[in-house]
């Protein structure tokens, strides 16, 4: 961590390889549901950057900074080379306000994985290298011997009873957002059948979530993206990059606070958030949801090429991450998408 303090005792930089001098910036527009960021592109003698200047900043170092800045320290190839970071001091402690990395060109694996789906051919082992480089990611932040933050800790019964508040605080909130859906007539007629079903289905979810507490599983969890999903992935394919596949956004889930952002977990989480994406890829590309199943598989084999699965019902635990990240996009659907609302039920309805 190489931080400097600057002329006002409230702002504190941390110095990575951008240089201000010279750069010049344009607004850079993306599709961004969250609304949280006001972005930036620059270029300068030292090549192109992106600047993220958070809009609504919550107390705390921002994961996607701090995870960039591990990295680069791991001599991790797979993600953008970290820039600098801005942090503003108040009552709450440092709080991320601005954050800089190096500009990475790429296809999004996103549409590359659909327009491979639709095309009917066969994907050339592209789910199984892309596993191969998660599990590389997750090699590398489990890395960390010194800095406590990047250190590997214990799956426990604790950890596992805590899981199990966290998905039940999902499914509690999901249920206010569909009974307030349909009291205040909000949701479009597409998704009120979609509505109803979750409503009907919340005791069989809830049962779920109690199956879910006899699982005997022991592991280790560390630092994790988070967010993983097709979205997030860049392929490169220059001879020069050491990985052909580059990460990007290491901010979480967007409806988290920024300590749940930042929590321990089990990699398996990203795997699981693949799998869900994987499924999102088959829905759009409308092909049968096993060709999803078929990318799953062969990204779980490359994942274990690289990391070894929790001792003990690992298969139920990935199932319970699959289905509770389903939760969490219904969740999701619901507020930004409800037209999506039917892609997460098509497998919390299979529970």
């Amino acid at each position: 961590m190489n931080a400097k303090a600057t002329g006002n005792p409230s702002l504190r930089v941390t110095r990575g390889a951008f240089r201000p001098r010279g750069v010049r910036w344009r607004p850079f527009v993306v599709e961004n549901t969250g609304s949280t960021n006001r972005l930036w592109l620059g270029n300068g003698p030292c090549g192109d950057w992106l600047l993220k200047w958070y809009r609504y900043p919550k107390a705390g170092t921002h994961p996607e900074s701090e995870i960039s800045e591990f990295l680069r320290d791991q001599n991790f190839q797979g993600v953008a080379e970290f820039g600098g970071r801005l942090d503003s001091q108040s009552d709450e402690g440092w709080t991320t306000v601005a954050f800089v990395q190096r500009w990475l060109e790429g296809r999004s694996m996103w549409a590359r994985t659909v327009e491979v789906m639709r095309s009917g051919s066969r994907h050339l082992g592209l789910g199984r290298e892309l596993g191969r480089s998660v599990g590389r990611l997750h090699q590398a932040l489990g890395s960390g011997a010194v800095d406590s933050s990047f250190t590997k800790e214990p799956w426990t019964s604790s950890s596992q009873k805590a899981w199990l508040g966290r998905i039940s605080g999902c499914l509690e909130r999901l249920r206010d957002a569909c009974l307030h859906s349909i009291s205040s007539d909000s949701g479009n007629a597409a998704a009120r059948d979609s509505i109803q079903l979750c409503l009907s289905s919340m005791d069989q979810w809830r049962d779920r979530i109690q199956r879910l507490s006899t699982l005997k599983v022991t592991g280790e969890m560390s630092r994790v993206h988070g967010d993983l999903h097709l979205g997030q992935v860049l392929e490169r394919k220059e001879a020069r990059h050491k990985e052909q596949f580059a990460f990007v956004d290491f901010e979480g889930e967007p409806m988290r606070s920024i300590a749940e952002r930042r929590r321990k977990d089990l990699p398996l989480r990203d795997v699981a958030g693949m799998f869900r994406s994987f499924a999102y890829a088959a829905a759009v590309a409308e092909v049968p949801v096993q060709i999803a199943e078929q990318w799953s598989a062969e990204f779980l084999e490359g994942w274990r090429e690289h990391m070894s699965l929790p001792a003990g019902e690992w298969e139920g635990l990935l199932e319970g991450l699959v289905w509770e990240k389903a939760l969490y996009e219904a969740e999701y659907e619901l507020a930004h998408r409800p037209d999506w609302l039917w892609i997460p039920l098509s497998v919390l309805s299979g529970a």
